[in-house]
């Protein structure tokens, strides 16, 4: 195994670790008090947020934890990871070894 390989593999356990982190801690937290608040103002980009979160795509589709706010960051978070891993995958395809 290379330093390359070896230096990839450090990336992703980073990547995948935290990401485990991230909805171990979702977990924990969903339903109880601990939830973050939200800024209730009424700036332009407030209200843009909470129409997303209020939307149906969070409170009725994708749906895994009560609190929308943690249902956006899982569906950035998972699209995030996935466009990271079918990019290492196509590069290490068509890498020049």
């Amino acid at each position: 195994m290379t330093d390359t390989q070896k230096k990839q593999i450090k990336s992703w356990m980073i990547t995948l670790g935290a990401f485990l982190l991230m909805h171990i801690y979702f977990i924990a937290v969903d339903g109880t008090s601990w939830v973050p608040k939200m800024n209730d103002s009424g700036n332009l980009g407030n209200r843009f947020f909470q129409w997303i979160l209020q939307g149906d795509l969070f409170t009725e589709w994708i749906t895994p934890y009560s609190y929308p706010f943690f249902n956006l960051v899982t569906v950035i978070s998972t699209v995030a990871v996935l466009i990271a891993a079918v990019s290492y995958i196509f590069s290490s395809i068509f890498s020049k070894n």
